[in-house]
């Protein structure tokens, strides 16, 4: 099997996840001090189409490299698995805002998802893949902890859309909220720079 080089193209995907996670979040938050949920379904809806867009690459990219083993070695297992993961969970929020549906069911997955992306983490750097160890355990447990955290949130936000005259203030929430988007904020910066990083290399020494 030829080997193509995708993986800069998969990098620079994760921090337009993240960009949409955090600006979605946070205008929601910002709009739900001024009008209350309305303010929070609007966001989620501006989000559906970058979303649903971002998840089909995604997964179409994962399924691809799943299927046609185009990385030498395990690093096929390593990077596709959990990008597949994520791309099932970005299109599954997508479909569940333009449904209208709960978000926590997307959320308990992105928990189970997150746990498994640490864990893909922690053995690849045990294992010492790729020239920068570290680096590759910083995006998984970032992108994992963001995972994890992504379940409260969609939590707190059903509960919002069931309530929606609930008193515009987070409360012990707003942790949580201040919390997940340092971490997707920190992941995003990661995949950019190892992106960033990786682009020269793989261009001067193309397949």
């Amino acid at each position: 099997m030829v080997f193509i080089d995708d993986l800069a193209l998969m990098l620079f995907t994760l921090p337009l996840i993240s960009i949409l996670i955090a600006y979605t979040t946070i205008q929601s938050y910002l709009g739900f001090r001024k009008e209350g949920y309305q303010a929070i379904k609007k966001s989620l809806d501006d989000s559906i189409i970058p979303a649903g867009i971002l998840g089909l690459v995604t997964l179409i990219i994962s399924l691809w490299g799943e299927f046609t083993w185009t990385l030498p070695g395990s690093y096929n297992i390593l990077f596709y698995d959990v990008y597949l993961l994520m791309g099932i969970i970005i299109l599954s929020y997508s479909m569940a805002v333009y449904m209208g549906k709960r978000l926590q069911t997307t959320g308990i997955f992105a928990l189970f998802v997150g746990l498994i992306t640490i864990y893909y983490g922690v053995i690849g750097f045990n294992l010492g893949l790729t020239q920068e160890p570290l680096a590759l355990l910083g995006l998984y447990v970032t992108y994992g902890l963001a995972g994890i955290l992504g379940y409260p949130v969609t939590v707190f936000l059903d509960r919002l859309k069931e309530q929606p005259s609930e008193r515009r203030n987070l409360g012990s929430w707003m942790i949580v909220f201040v919390v997940f988007w340092i971490i997707v904020i920190v992941a995003g910066i990661l995949g950019a720079v190892i992106g960033v990083e990786t682009i020269p290399a793989h261009l001067a020494h193309a397949p």
